[in-house]
């Protein structure tokens, strides 16, 4: 059993030996792979993230493993150097480095964190990266950067990058590659990643971010290379036809020398092409090729004989033809022949003199292009032989015809030394990384080529296959080992030759900014891998957290459930007593409201009839008791209204004088009585006519002008209207009400506005009253976008300053308001005619509404109760119908829809004690036409008849 057991552990060993060495060999084969050329530099080394987790958590049985992948690696990237041959003991070295790199970040991780690691938390993850990442890549890079220079594997100059790339790829590959490694080894690692597949996704969607990016960065800077080098293509293609383009101007200087004289000598031709040939270095010699046919070859062979006796010892000029040629008296008269006549230098080429190079048959047609195109034209290539040193020439033909006065016809003709016409043409101008090759596209491949650099053998006689067999870069690269190429055609005259610059490298030099960004870029992908795994951490502890405190609410609320339906019980109970003390006001104010309505009408009725003066005087006490209580009734339902916020306002045009007016007739009497001066005035430019709930605004002033008149004993009080911020459609209506009377303290002022607060105990006493009027007064303004405020001095009096923002009314609506005004005002009391039918339980209030009906001039009829109503309705015409609601048999709401079902039209206005807002929709709801709250005065009945009377007046 132990024996299996050995085995077991022997065979996990040798398991976990094989995946740890090919994987960092494969991890560092797909750098390489993505390393960018030339010099294939890394911008990740993912495999140093592995070393690093494998010493973290093996420990010193991981270290041969990662020599063993090292030294593999780096014995394969040995060869892509140009000696083309690996160092095994040198691998080696840089093996046992990447080794101890990774134990020592073992040792410095391990002396401030303890396995296993918690990678969840920040503290962890910037202590692993600044020790694991930052600090330990420092000795691979530095040591292995050492080694190699020291093995003249990297120069001086090439050392700092070469550090600099591999301190960079190191720490970004552990960064990079480390959280991949956790998330896809849960199993093997200790340290477990929370919410791993979350982890993992977002890896795999920030990985693949990255790589777009990075490709399309790469495919940027390799059209930018591209570019750069057609661009560099054509400038050796411009300089070198600058270069052909003065050759050709020295061979148009020599023919034309040669052919405006009748005869020159050796002497002067030599005179004439020395400076030539000393400021043109690419020429090997300049000569003077004259045409001449056989009936005059004798002649002119003598002639040029007697011209160089004397010239030089060493030089004759003797006829002479290329080999394998027939001999010249077999010829025709008529042949033609080309003689070098003049050459320069003449001690390098004095063989030449004398020389038929028509009788060669490849010059023979290089002269026949020339001649009959009447340009420059090139011969194929030649071995030019100028001491130990062997180059390849080319004749430069320039034709040139017989002038006037002149005799002589034939070429001008340039030797040119192709190595160094290249040379000068293309000096500083190839890009290191880039080969060129020129080539003339008419000869044979072997001996075609005119110049190449920095390009071998093979590869010109490839690429000059491959272009003639496509003619096209892209066909060529398509099949050729070369990523660039760049292909130009140099004109030489009547002939053309063939330039070509090619990169074996998409890239011409090292694109640092592409290794910078591409850096910056998979370094930012690591460090967000890092920011989701620690978010995945926080989430999972979060999460943990909130289930442990669920549970523990759970219990909690299991015991608020009973709190919660003792509460909600509650809140029905409250509710119920809400709804209670609603029907309550509202019970009440109808059981107050109805024997007011008696009160008040009695009173009035009784003071019509003028009585005695003490009888008088019991009715004017007795009505103004009434009005005191309706008016503390009033007070109280708008104050019940505005906390249940059922408060509605309306908007209507009125007029300000209209306002002021009944404010000076309700007040003016009270304080005559009291001795005191009542004032009213309008500053500045006053506006006659505005828009909003005019009633509220007088309820508002009424207030405050009664409060006023009541706390002033003596002296004036004062109503002052303004009108601020006025535009075409808008103004702030601002209304002060100054009295002289017993004023407040600042504590009093500060609740001034509360309900139910006056100034003291006494005060209630002394003045009356409930406290909400000012409460009230303030809501109101409020409700109405408005604000209300105050100032007094005890005993000098108060102030109180109204501003309400208003509409101005358009000139239709107030010519509108205007008519309905001078309508009612056109109709005196006493002139309405029409038939009413008023619909009342109670008999005292039926004798009071009568009473005032009949006082307007209306015809009366009453029904006890609804049902009665829709029986008078069918039997009589009637004007108008004044519906009370709460009636026994049947209430006013449902005799409404009676008569409404039955299609009668007649105006209905319910007359009724209930006052609340919702009593009057429900009564405009139920078809009644208006609604006119108990008690009422006798002007509110006078504007209901008119206004709903179509034929009010006697005289209509």
């Amino acid at each position: 059993m132990t024996e299996i057991v050995k085995l077991q552990t022997i065979k996990v060993k040798v398991v976990g030996f094989l995946i740890i060495s090919l994987s960092y060999l494969l991890l560092g084969l797909m750098s390489t792979w993505v390393a960018i050329p030339p010099g294939y530099a890394a911008v990740v080394w993912p495999a140093a993230g592995l070393a690093l987790l494998a010493a973290l958590y093996v420990g010193v049985l991981a270290l041969p493993a990662i020599v063993v992948g090292a030294t593999l690696l780096n014995y394969i990237i040995s060869f892509q150097y140009e000696d083309g041959g690996g160092t095994l003991l040198l691998s080696v070295v840089i093996g046992v480095i990447a080794a101890f790199q990774a134990y020592l970040g073992r040792i410095i991780i391990l002396s401030s964190l303890s396995l296993p690691l918690n990678f969840s938390r920040l503290t962890f993850v910037a202590r692993f990266i600044i020790f694991g990442a930052l600090i330990s890549s420092l000795t691979g890079a530095t040591l292995s950067n050492i080694v190699l220079w020291s093995q003249h594997v990297i120069s001086d100059s090439d050392w700092f990058h070469s550090w600099v790339s591999w301190y960079v790829g190191d720490a970004i590959g552990i960064v990079f590659t480390v959280p991949w490694l956790l998330v896809l080894l849960p199993k093997t690692l200790s340290s477990v990643v929370p919410k791993g597949s979350f982890v993992f996704k977002c890896l795999v969607t920030i990985g693949a971010c990255t790589a777009i990016l990075g490709i399309l960065m790469t495919a940027t800077e390799k059209d930018k290379h591209k570019f750069e080098l057609a661009v560099n293509t054509d400038v050796l293609a411009n300089a070198l036809t600058a270069q052909l383009d003065k050759i050709t101007d020295v061979l148009q200087g020599v023919a034309g020398f040669v052919r405006i004289q009748h005869q020159i000598t050796p002497m002067e031709f030599r005179a004439y092409t020395q400076g030539l040939l000393k400021r043109n270095k690419t020429i090997y010699g300049l000569s003077w090729n004259e045409r001449v046919y056989t009936h005059n070859l004798a002649a002119y062979t003598k002639e040029m004989a007697s011209q160089y006796v004397g010239f030089d010892d060493d030089v004759t000029f003797k006829f002479s033809q290329f080999p394998a040629q027939p001999e010249t008296a077999g010829m025709e008269n008529d042949a033609l022949h080309v003689i070098v006549s003049y050459v320069e230098p003449t001690e390098q080429n004095y063989k030449a003199l004398g020389l038929d190079i028509y009788s060669q048959a490849s010059r023979k047609a290089a002269l026949e292009q020339a001649w009959f195109t009447h340009q420059l034209y090139p011969t194929s290539p030649i071995d030019l032989v100028q001491g130990n040193e062997k180059q390849k020439g080319v004749l430069v033909l320039l034709p040139a015809g017989k002038m006037p006065l002149s005799s002589h016809a034939g070429y001008a003709t340039a030797i040119l030394k192709l190595e160094d016409l290249g040379t000068l043409a293309f000096d500083k101008r190839v890009i290191g990384q880039t080969g060129v090759v020129l080539f003339d596209p008419d000869v044979q491949a072997s001996e075609a080529v005119l110049y190449a650099e920095n390009i071998d053998n093979e590869d010109i006689t490839q690429l000059v296959s491959q272009w003639r067999e496509h003619k096209s870069a892209e066909d060529i690269l398509d099949t050729s080992v070369f990523s660039l190429l760049e292909i130009r055609t140099i004109p030489v005259g009547g002939h053309h030759w063939i330039l070509m610059q090619v990169s074996r490298d998409p890239f011409l030099y090292q694109p640092w900014g592409i290794h910078v960004l591409l850096a910056g870029a998979v370094l930012f992908a690591g460090l967000l891998g890092w920011f989701v795994i620690i978010v995945a951490g926080h989430t999972d502890d979060i999460e943990f957290q909130v289930e442990r405190r669920t549970n523990a609410l759970t219990q909690v609320n299991e015991r608020l459930v009973a709190s919660e339906r003792a509460q909600a019980e509650a809140v029905k109970e409250a509710k119920r007593s809400n709804q209670a003390k609603s029907e309550f006001l509202a019970n009440m104010s109808h059981e107050i409201r109805t024997p007011l309505n008696a009160i008040l009408g009695l009173s009035r009725l009784g003071l019509n009839q003028q009585p005695e003066p003490g009888v008088s005087e019991k009715f004017r006490k007795i009505s103004h008791s009434g009005e005191l209580l309706l008016a503390i009734i009033n007070d109280i339902l708008d104050f019940s209204k505005i906390e249940a916020q059922k408060l509605e306002l309306e908007t209507v045009v009125f007029s300000v004088p209209d306002i002021i007016s009944q404010l000076r007739d309700l007040f003016i009497a009270q304080a005559d009585a009291k001795g005191i001066a009542l004032q009213f005035k309008f500053a500045g430019k006053p506006q006659p006519w505005l828009k909003g709930d005019s009633l509220r605004l007088r309820q508002i002033l009424v207030n405050l002008l009664s409060n006023a008149i009541k706390f002033t004993p003596h002296g004036c009080v004062c109503l002052t209207c303004r009108f601020e911020s006025v535009t075409d459609k808008h103004c702030i209506c601002v209304v002060d009400v100054t009295d002289t009377g017993i004023g407040m303290t600042q504590l009093q002022q500060k609740g001034i506005f509360d309900a139910f607060i006056q100034a003291d105990s006494s005060t209630s006493r002394k003045y009356g009253g409930t406290g909400l009027g000012m409460s009230i007064s303030h809501r109101l303004a409020i409700a109405m976008g408005g604000s209300i405020s105050c100032t007094s001095k005890v005993a000098e009096g108060s102030q109180f300053c109204v501003r309400l923002p208003m509409v101005i009314p358009p000139d239709s609506e107030i010519k509108v308001a205007q008519y309905e005004k001078q309508r009612i005002s056109a109709v005196e009391p006493g002139t309405l005619r029409g038939h009413v039918l008023v619909v009342e339980d109670n008999e005292i209030n039926q004798e009071v509404v009568g009473e005032h009906l009949r006082q307007l001039g209306m015809k009366v009829s009453f029904a006890q109760n609804g049902a009665l109503a829709v029986i008078a309705i069918n039997e009589h015409h009637f004007d108008l119908i004044l519906m009370d609601i709460q009636m026994p048999v049947m209430d006013g709401y449902r005799a409404a829809r009676k008569i409404r079902e039955q299609g009668f039209k007649t105006p209905i206005i319910a007359l009724t004690a209930a006052a609340m807002v919702e009593d009057r929709n429900k009564a405009l709801a139920c078809g009644m036409n208006d609604h006119l709250s108990k008690p009422f005065t006798p002007q509110d009945m006078y504007r209901v008849l008119v206004k709903w009377l179509k034929n009010h007046s006697a005289n209509s």
